[in-house]
């Protein structure tokens, strides 16, 4: 979010249509659809999920492979857990995406 309009979600991919730390979402970026992760949400979370000042998406390849070279925003540690579990039953790979974190909460 650089220069321009933020990012909007279009559509989240679960059964509840409700974004929760860890799902898949489609996001509208500068006329372009892209598909990412929230890793970070302004709503209330369940235990042990830590609430952030902002909403934070990590954009992803169709086989789970990270935009970016580097994320900036802390992830919960919970994510690793969420992340590890879709890992082996979706196929794609978000281990890539936890290795090029930061900071952890």
């Amino acid at each position: 979010m650089a220069e321009g309009k933020p990012p909007k979600i279009i559509c989240v991919y679960n059964k509840r249509r409700v974004g929760l730390i860890g799902d898949r979402v489609l996001v509208a970026i500068k006329g372009q659809k892209k598909k990412g992760i929230l890793v970070g949400l302004k709503q209330t979370q369940k235990s042990k999920v830590p609430k952030f000042d902002s909403n934070n998406v990590v954009l992803i390849d169709d086989n789970g492979t990270p935009l970016g070279t580097r994320i900036h925003v802390p992830i919960p540690t919970i994510l690793r857990t969420i992340l590890k579990e879709r890992t082996h039953s979706k196929g794609a790979d978000y281990t890539k995406l936890l290795g090029i974190a930061t900071r952890f909460v």
